[in-house]
This record gives C-alpha cells, sequence and structure tokens, in this order.
C-alpha cells in the first residue's frame, strides 16, 4: 500500500508539472492616462517574428494603417490591417485591445491572449487611432521596438511607455474638421491629401515641427502643445495571465486511480 501511494503522488506531481511548463497565456493592458483628454479607438495588437513591418516614415500608408488611422477599427472582422500581418507573417497572431468602446482618458483595458509559438512571435507592433483627429494614429514603425519573449519563448514581463514620439500623420486624410473623428463629423467623409506618413513631432526639428500644437487647436485640446516627443502619453503592461490550471493528459486514468487506492484504503479498514 505504502508502493502504490508513493507512486501515484509521483504520478499527480510528473502531471501536474506537464501541465504548467508551456503555459504561453499573456495579459496586455493598455492604459490611456496622457491626461490631455485624447482617447483611442480598440487597439491592435500584432505579435510577430519582426518580419511584419506595419508602416515606414516616409511611405504610404497602406490600406489597413489608413483605416486604422481614419476609423473605429472594431475588434471583429473586417479589418485590413490583420490580412496585411498574414500575407508576410502567416503563423503571427493579432487581436484588439478593447473595452465597450474607445479607450477614454483616464480608461485602461486588457487583451488575453495565447501565443502558440512564443519562440517564433517574440515582437508586439501597437496601433490604434488618436482621437480627436482626421488621420492620427499611434504605433511603432520598428518591428523590433518591442520584444516580449526572449529567444527562449520566455515572458518578458514589462511596462511599455508610449510617448509623443510614436504619434504619427498618416498623410491619408487633410487635417481639418471636415470628416474628423470628432463631434458633429462624419468620418466617412474628408479630403484625400494624397501624403506621406510623418512623425506628428518632427524631433529633427524640435518644437518648430510641434504638430500637436495645430492639433490641439483645431479641435479645443488645451494645453496639447506642451506635448514634446519624450511625453509618456500611454503605457502598456505585458503580464503572465494567471489562468487556471487544465487537467493534464492522463488525468481521468489518475483519478481512476486514485479512487481505486481509495477502495483498498476501506476495504483493509473493515478487515481490521
Amino acid at each position: 500500500m505504502r508502493k502504490l501511494t508513493t507512486l501515484l503522488g509521483a504520478s499527480v506531481m510528473g502531471l501536474l508539472i506537464a501541465g504548467t511548463a508551456n503555459a504561453t497565456t499573456v495579459d496586455i493592458t493598455f492604459n490611456n492616462s496622457n491626461g490631455f483628454g485624447f482617447l483611442v479607438t480598440p487597439v491592435y495588437t500584432g505579435l510577430h517574428s519582426g518580419n511584419f513591418d506595419a508602416f515606414n516614415k516616409g511611405a504610404t500608408a497602406s490600406a489597413g494603417i489608413e483605416q486604422i488611422a481614419e476609423v473605429p477599427v472594431p475588434p471583429n472582422p473586417p479589418n485590413l490591417i490583420a490580412p496585411e500581418r498574414l500575407a508576410v507573417e502567416p503563423n503571427s497572431q493579432g487581436g484588439f485591445i478593447s473595452g465597450p468602446g474607445p479607450i477614454l482618458d483616464g480608461q485602461s483595458a486588457t487583451l488575453t491572449i495565447d501565443v502558440t509559438d512564443p519562440a517564433t512571435n517574440r515582437y508586439a507592433t501597437f496601433l490604434s487611432m488618436f482621437v480627436p483627429s482626421n488621420d492620427t494614429f499611434f504605433g511603432n514603425d520598428d518591428p523590433f521596438a518591442y520584444e516580449i519573449f526572449d529567444d527562449m519563448g520566455n515572458l518578458i514581463e514589462q511596462t511599455i511607455q508610449i510617448t509623443g514620439r510614436s504619434i504619427w500623420d498618416a498623410g491619408t486624410e487633410v487635417n481639418q474638421l471636415f470628416g474628423a473623428a470628432a463631434p458633429g463629423q462624419n468620418i466617412q467623409l474628408g479630403d484625400d491629401e494624397n501624403g506621406v506618413i510623418t512623425r506628428l513631432i518632427d524631433i529633427d526639428a524640435g518644437l518648430d515641427g510641434n504638430g500637436f500644437g495645430a492639433l490641439g487647436a483645431l479641435f479645443g485640446i488645451a494645453d496639447a502643445g506642451s506635448i514634446t516627443a519624450d511625453t509618456v502619453l500611454f503605457t502598456i503592461d505585458i503580464e503572465a495571465s494567471p489562468t487556471p490550471v487544465p487537467l493534464p493528459a492522463g488525468g481521468a486514468l489518475l483519478l481512476g486511480g486514485l479512487g481505486v487506492m481509495g477502495f483498498v484504503a476501506r476495504k483493509r479498514a473493515k478487515k481490521a
């Protein structure tokens, strides 16, 4: 009986360890804390190996980036950025950080995602419309900017800071009230700009290239001109998700064995 108890105890430990060793569920929490009243649409999140380069400064915006920058992209299809990601990296993953609506100043929202191949999908790209505006968005033009897994697939828990240098003008729509994402305007309208992607703050031109001042004046955002390239507007927390441990394979047999052990113990007690 003692040998049976020892064997079953070892089996329990082995199966529980096997069930927890490969956990890759991650909580990605977006915190809107800009303090100026700007809000964002659901935040598109792409996990990839570094080959998915969503956009580049000075280039024409893709259809996916134009959609991100001009309209509140829904958490569910249709969206145009996911096919662009999958065309480059078929095994990459994506999703939206979203609440019941836009993420307002002072609010947070979380995406819980099961990463199937963390050793490959090591890097994150974040994209969202910056509201109010016509075609302003935030995102990382460097696909390697945010490493959330190391080369062994281990999660790197961290807080990512999104600063003024990560806010962009898509160059797809003229900056004006007409067609803007703003009260009283129809976002389906607006005049085409046919431009290229530019950083809202030209970090090479200093405050002379600060587009936040013009954006604030256009939409009545007080003190927006004080935003610099280093002003922290949002943060993103990357953490392991505290998920329940599922019953591992062979668990049913294990429970059956424990039941037999209990039955044997009761028989021995009766004989005694």
